[in-house]
């Protein structure tokens, strides 16, 4: 299967999305939809129980932003306290601009209705806002057999405004679980950034994503651990400062 079919594949299964958002041009150009209006999220109770989403609590995960050649470095705290207190925890919220990204002060259940965010960040879990997630129209899709600094520019023929949006629940509201085996892990759109060989591993695999603003961006997570993510990566040994995730990325047009 070429890329550009396995693009479009992913993108048509997610046409019949509970949170579709049918506006925008549809010409695969750089104007990609932009976020003015919410969509309500079909199974709001479900998502604040399954992934402890809290109430009046922000997180105090510092994110920051520099500047690495053609490309942005964003460093999220989404370590949650650890591990054995993340489903107590807030999320650590993030917006994307042409001009960097930065951290957005809102709690996990004003967020279900905010289009001020564009990432939700807790231990190795990523949201998007947009589909089951939030009430955006945050979208991304992974280019598996690109590699990160290849990508120049939009893929000819990828319709920006059918990307791929978070889908964890079934018609009914029912949890859908990842392949990954650990409990509670959402079967997320970014999701192919990592596996679980025993300890959190980076798949370097890079995504096409569009903000709730518009802008287009390509991403790539290249760590999840502060110390020591080459040796998980190479011989599943967990390294130390879990939840410092790295991502590099840039605007492309």
């Amino acid at each position: 299967m070429t890329i550009l079919s396995a693009i479009l594949l992913l993108a048509a299964c997610n046409g019949d999305s509970k949170n579709d958002d049918s506006g925008g041009s549809g010409d695969g150009g750089a104007d990609a939809l932009v976020c003015s209006e919410q969509v309500a999220i079909a199974c709001e109770d479900q998502i604040i129980s399954d992934l402890g989403l809290q109430d009046d609590e922000i997180s105090e995960g510092d994110v920051t932003t520099e500047v690495d050649g053609g490309d942005f470095l964003t460093l999220i705290d989404a370590s949650a306290g650890g591990y054995s207190a993340s489903t107590t925890s807030p999320w650590v919220y993030v917006r994307f601009t042409a001009e960097g990204a930065e951290k957005v002060e809102i709690d996990d259940e004003a967020s279900l209705e905010s289009l001020d965010w564009d990432l939700a960040l807790r231990r190795y879990l990523v949201r998007m806002n947009g589909g089951d997630s939030g009430p955006g129209c945050v979208g991304a899709v992974a280019l598996r057999e690109e590699a990160y600094a290849d990508i120049a520019s939009i893929p000819e023929g990828l319709d920006l405004d059918a990307l791929p949006m978070d889908d964890f629940y079934t018609d009914s509201c029912e949890f859908i679980a990842d392949s990954s085996g650990l409990e509670g892990s959402p079967n997320l759109a970014l999701g192919q950034w990592w596996s679980y060989p025993g300890c959190v591993a980076t798949s370097d695999i890079p995504f096409i994503m569009r903000t709730n603003g518009g802008v287009i961006i390509k991403l790539v997570i290249e760590q999840y651990y502060g110390q020591g993510q080459e040796e998980c990566n190479s011989s599943a040994t967990p390294g130390d400062d879990s939840g410092m995730i790295r991502v590099r990325w840039s605007v492309v047009e």
